[in-house]
């Protein structure tokens, strides 16, 4: 399957007929415990790493199994790996990418938070 993006126009963007497009982002500290409630999450990408992500986003989409999940670490001296298409800084915090089959973002609204 071709997924084809028209740079100008979102008006034709399949993936928000149903409301579905959803993503959370949760924070935790070191001792693994949820602080979501009050973290804010900084992303900075250069040019290339949005090229970079984004493709490979739209790759594990297309091979979307729920539960699948990517971890990306920092860089270090020894380990200089690229994962998802991006380095992360050696400062940078790990990641973890989940698929995760959302609701509609109205569920969301009504349920409230999901823990």
């Amino acid at each position: 399957m071709k997924y084809e993006i028209d740079i100008k126009d979102d008006s034709k963007d399949c993936f928000e007929k149903d409301a579905d497009n959803i993503m959370e982002v949760r924070v935790r500290n070191d001792l693994g415990e949820d602080i979501t409630k009050n973290s804010t999450v900084d992303i900075f990408l250069s040019q290339n790493a949005l090229y970079g992500l984004g493709t490979e986003l739209i790759r594990m989409a297309h091979n979307f199994k729920e539960g699948k999940h990517v971890h990306l670490e920092p860089v270090t001296e020894e380990a200089l790996v690229q994962r998802m298409g991006v380095f992360l800084t050696p400062d940078s915090s790990e990641v973890m990418i989940c698929c995760n089959q959302g609701k509609c973002i109205d569920e969301y609204m009504v349920d409230g938070n999901e823990d």
